[in-house]
């Protein structure tokens, strides 16, 4: 079983932080994509019982960034959840030392910025949908 995170994942953790703290709509579409495979892949290989949900939330939120009709509420409601479930994600055993307390420090960093992401997601959404309601 492959243990992970570790070094090398702390070091991607933290460019994922980067990349959210520069804002979504500064990734692109597609390099979002990527990482979020990428990053369900890596879980699935750890065969981490615990870690199974994040997975499976990635997976979710591939396929509401690649449907048709893009829901914005849909996308925030998933942002929230998996930064809660990354939250609370608990380090593998394997990690010793610094890397340790860097890391949980990065995934609770990671996962603050996805439950923020994802409230302003679908608070701009229901924001809008109020608006438009309004409106007519």
């Amino acid at each position: 079983m492959d243990n992970i995170p570790n070094e090398t994942e702390a070091a991607e953790v933290a460019a994922t932080v980067d990349d959210l703290e520069r804002g979504l709509a500064q990734i692109p579409l597609s390099k979002a994509i990527n990482k979020i495979d990428d990053w369900k892949r890596k879980i699935e290989q750890t065969e981490r019982e615990d870690l199974r949900p994040i997975a499976a939330g990635l997976g979710e939120l591939h396929q509401s960034l690649v449907g048709e009709a893009i829901n914005g509420a849909r996308i925030g409601a998933i942002l929230v959840r998996l930064g809660e479930q990354t939250e609370a994600a608990e380090v593998s055993e394997a990690t010793t030392g610094d890397t340790t307390e860097d890391l949980e420090r990065s995934l609770k960093r990671l996962g603050s910025l996805l439950r923020h992401a994802g409230g302003a997601i679908g608070g701009a959404t229901a924001d809008a949908t109020t608006d438009e309601t309004a409106e007519a």
